[in-house]
């Protein structure tokens, strides 16, 4: 068994990617992925999600609300062969859930049902310890390499659970030659938000977890030692039946209050919210955020906005109304705190 991870440092983006060993042939990863029909991609950009019903997919909360908050109900999720998509009618936030925190789990419910088998929930408290199937789409690389390469392509990839906490699910991204390392072994790079962490039991498929956040490894993000976060469905079991079964009627599209959550910025991709007397960052939408620093990791401790083109912003209301203002295609110089440490960037609108 993987030796116990104690850390808790997160970061939250919005993106799906899977990262591969070094040694292995991509195509495992790629036949892998063929099995598991029943993931899709919440939204054109955004990140993943699985079908849990006929018409219910279960992904990320920040997914579902940043996905929402950017297309309302222009919002489609997207099936292998589906290339049109289809139309979301609810979302479902989980009552707890807050950007950063632990209860990042979300219900989209479809306009029509899909025609295919949907994967069941995980219902016992045994998680730690044993093997998952992770699955998400999008740019990828190996566990040695700094490049993403993007084909859009569905991968699969092993891990085992080391660490269990009564709302999360963590495993870590062994290297070739580590003892504990699978055969398939991968991790969620990035982040690969809202996709699903499996256990089989033969032939059947049980969520286990939501792809919700990470840890850098050794070397930057999607590198050996990275430490993923996933929210655990066996603690949220009791919230996810009441909305299958009807209980629950009322999703943020209905109009449940949103209003104080921070928001992503257009053309920015950042989750801003006010601080004392600064611009804090709550988290990203990768495909939305500049080239230039999407790498970043805005975890804690607190990230923020320090100026805007050499101008320094305590407000989020004035950083916003001049940002806004800069024309698409002008360059703008952009400074962040980024867990304690300055970071300028020039880049373009």
């Amino acid at each position: 068994m993987k030796t116990r991870i104690i850390t808790l440092i997160i970061f939250i983006s919005l993106s799906s990617f899977i990262v591969i060993r070094d040694d292995q042939n991509d195509a495992a990863y790629l036949a892998l992925a063929k099995k598991y029909p029943e993931v899709c991609k919440v939204g054109a950009r955004g990140g993943d999600g699985t079908l849990i019903s006929s018409q219910f997919v279960i992904t990320a909360a920040h997914v579902a609300e940043g996905m929402w908050q950017r297309h309302g109900k222009n919002l489609k999720v997207f099936f292998e062969g589906q290339p049109e998509g289809i139309a979301v009618e609810q979302v479902f936030l989980h009552p707890d859930f807050e950007p950063m925190g632990e209860h990042d789990v979300a219900l989209i419910k479809l306009s029509s049902p899909v025609g295919l088998r949907p994967a069941e929930l995980y219902n016992q408290v045994d998680e730690k310890g044993k093997e998952i199937v992770i699955v998400g789409h999008g740019d990828f690389k190996t566990g040695m390499e700094i490049t993403w390469k993007t084909d859009g392509k569905r991968r699969a990839a092993t891990n085992r659970i080391d660490e269990v906490t009564p709302s999360q699910i963590i495993y870590r991204f062994d290297a070739p030659g580590s003892p504990e390392v699978t055969d398939l072994e991968g991790t969620a790079g990035r982040g690969d938000s809202g996709g699903p962490a499996f256990i089989l039991k033969g032939e059947r498929k049980f969520v286990a977890g939501i792809s919700s956040a990470g840890l850098s490894g050794k070397n930057g993000p999607g590198t050996y030692g990275a430490i993923e976060h996933y929210t655990r469905v066996s603690a949220h079991l009791a919230w996810i039946e009441e909305v299958l079964s009807g209980k629950i009627t009322q999703g943020i599209i209905k109009g449940s209050a949103t209003q104080d959550r921070p928001t992503p910025l257009e053309g920015l991709g950042l989750f801003l919210s006010q601080g004392d007397n600064r611009i804090d960052i709550e988290g990203k939408i990768d495909p939305e955020v500049p080239a230039e620093f999407r790498q970043l990791m805005f975890g804690p401790p607190p990230s923020f906005i320090v100026s805007l083109n050499g101008i320094k912003y305590q407000s989020l209301e004035f950083f916003k109304k001049d940002f806004e203002a800069i024309k698409k295609g002008v360059k703008y110089e952009i400074e962040f705190s980024v867990r304690g440490e300055l970071k300028k960037f020039l880049t373009e609108r």
